[in-house]
């Protein structure tokens, strides 16, 4: 009897063990180079932001897309630790290493070790998980969010008297809706798995407490309801999604796996890794130890949010690769009840498809590290290397010296890189209609000083600088950008940065 019982402590000493190296694994993948990609616009802008007290903070993203959670925490995040790259990316990385933690929560709950020890290394390496771990953005945070509140959820469905669940699930979902507005995705996976619809079982929460907890969250959300309903009434800075086609979906499911899109020769791809997804969900659903609620819970984790949105994308274009990274975290959930289910029977073949799978992933994450996943600013956060281009006007700048970047999209990153102490000036172009790019009053053009209406300007002619030096930081124009310089100016220097460079002009006539 008693090695029985030393038996059992044992093995649990090795399961905890073996939790503890799947996170230790996972903090060394997100933080391997996470400082070598540069800032790019939308990380500048976070930073820039977070850099502002909170209540400016709210003010600012209530002209925005977004809500202000993100930005609040970072901004107290950045207080404790700076802001270097390591720094301000570490929060994404931290937070998702958390939601890994929260998965194994999760499976310990539902599913046995060896499916919990399955998802854990399949989550340590899933690529599009780690590539926005190491973002300056709010994708990795909300993830970490609405898995809390699967998990509170499924606590409180078990005990539907520890109220600490109820609370735990009611702050968990408020935070995640001032994160990002997709949360609202969860909010019908959780109500299916309240229901307990398809899974033939009954709830185990009464209508009355499930109700007060969503009238709690709203409520909760309140303050903030107005500039919601603002922004949806105004609809600014949505323009650059693309159109929804089919390939979305397949695409969206090897982007997770192996970083592969559905586009040219990877379709092939894409839709092969969809089918073997779409095996084992049937796999999970008809092996899997778990019970069928929670085999549904998982399963709708994924595809409702997934599914959801391509369906509104088909009238407002909003189906966008990293608004849905909290969902991507499902599959590899869904592919360990699979594998587990196939283990009771087949354990060779299970442990085989699992090296397959883990395979795929390092194929995915080497793109990652490489900088070449194809995901939106990945070329920019490699070849825009602002970075250098700020660190030579940085050494060689004077006092007296002006410095302009052509274009917003370069302003915010150039910003973060300066430390010149030389108020930067942003041109203006105009369209070729003749109409005035800026300033606006929402997004990145918030965060600039508009009271300084010097900052502005449309007219490189009426630039006079004291020191008759001027640094021009431009990215590699479109030939309707093209600046005409006056005859005047006499260009001595340029520093590259790939796609971006910065051109010393001296004006003649100077000393």
């Amino acid at each position: 009897m008693t090695r029985v019982a030393e038996m059992r402590v044992s093995q649990q000493q090795l399961y905890r063990a073996e939790l503890i190296l799947l996170v230790i694994l996972a903090l060394i993948i997100r933080f391997h180079a996470i400082s070598t990609p540069v800032i790019w616009y939308d990380e500048a802008f976070s930073i820039l932001l977070g850099e502002r007290s909170p209540r400016l903070i709210w003010a600012t993203t209530a002209r925005d897309v977004h809500p202000p959670l993100y930005y609040l925490i970072l901004h107290y995040w950045m207080l404790l630790s700076g802001n270097t790259a390591l720094s301000v990316r570490g929060l994404s990385a931290v937070a998702d290493v958390g939601t890994l933690v929260l998965c194994l929560k999760l499976l310990s709950l539902v599913a046995t070790r060896r499916a919990t020890c399955f998802a854990g290394l399949m989550l340590a390496f899933l690529p599009l998980s780690v590539r926005y771990s190491q973002e300056v953005r709010m994708y990795a945070l909300l993830g970490f969010w609405l898995m809390g509140a699967t998990v509170a959820l499924v606590c409180w469905s078990r005990q539907p008297q520890a109220r600490r669940y109820a609370v735990l699930y009611v702050l968990l979902m408020a935070a995640a809706f001032y994160t990002h507005y997709f949360a609202a995705l969860s909010v019908l996976v959780h109500w299916l798995y309240w229901s307990g619809l398809g899974s033939g079982e009954s709830t185990t929460l009464s209508f009355r407490k499930w109700f007060l907890a969503n009238v709690a969250i709203v409520a909760l959300y309140l303050p903030w309801l107005p500039h919601l309903i603002d922004q949806l009434r105004r609809m600014n800075g949505l323009e650059w999604v693309a159109p929804t086609t089919w390939e979305m979906l397949p695409g969206l499911v090897s982007r997770s796996v192996m970083m592969v899109s559905a586009t040219d020769r990877g379709l092939g791809w894409a839709l092969l890794v969809s089918a073997l997804v779409l095996a084992c969900c049937v796999l999970a659903w008809l092996k899997g130890r778990a019970d069928r609620r929670t085999v549904l819970l998982l399963l709708a984790y994924f595809f409702v949010p997934v599914i959801t949105v391509f369906l509104v994308s088909l009238i407002v274009p909003v189906f966008v690769t990293r608004y849905l990274v909290f969902a991507a975290i499902g599959l590899p959930l869904i592919v360990a009840l699979a594998l587990d289910g196939l283990a009771q029977q087949r354990a060779l073949i299970a442990y085989l498809c699992l090296s397959l799978f883990i395979a795929a992933q390092v194929h995915g994450l080497l793109k990652v590290y490489a900088q070449d996943d194809g995901l939106n600013g990945t070329d920019i956060r490699k070849l825009a290397r602002l970075d250098s281009v700020a660190e030579g006007i940085n050494r060689q700048a004077r006092a007296g010296d002006e410095i302009v970047v052509d274009g917003l999209y370069w302003y915010l990153p150039f910003s973060y890189y300066n430390t010149t102490g030389i108020q930067p000036r942003l041109y203006i172009s105009r369209s070729p209609d003749g109409r005035t790019r800026g300033p606006y009053d929402y997004g990145g053009w918030r965060l600039i000083p508009q009271r300084l209406d010097w900052i502005f300007f449309n007219d490189v002619s009426a630039l006079k600088p004291v020191g008759r030096r001027i640094w021009w930081v431009t990215g590699k124009p479109r030939p309707e950008d093209i600046v005409t310089f006056p005859k005047g100016w006499k260009q001595t220097l340029t520093i590259e940065g790939n796609e971006v460079q910065a051109r010393l002009f001296i004006l003649e006539g100077g000393r």
